[in-house]
């Protein structure tokens, strides 16, 4: 399970992606603009490596758009 505190701050996101796992799920936020962006897809392999199809979330670049993200996370992570 992830929690918000494992997904860094809004500071961070503004300079660089993030990436991370949890379970068989992999997963890219990064800053488009006024967006977040999590791309996921199923692991093992890293985002440049894998033919498995790569599926994209967005939520608002804000607190509550990190919390939205945790949420998805923790609630596709299951489906992988």
């Amino acid at each position: 399970m992830t929690n918000l505190d494992d997904l860094l701050s809004l500071d961070f996101y503004k300079k660089s992606p993030y990436f991370g796992s949890d379970g068989n799920m992999r997963f890219k936020i990064f800053r488009d603009e006024d967006n977040f962006i999590i791309t996921s897809w199923k692991g093992p392999m890293n985002f440049d490596t894998t033919t498995e199809e790569k599926i994209d979330h967005t939520e608002p670049f804000t607190q509550e758009g990190l919390q939205a993200i945790c949420d998805y996370i923790n609630e596709k992570a299951s489906e992988y």
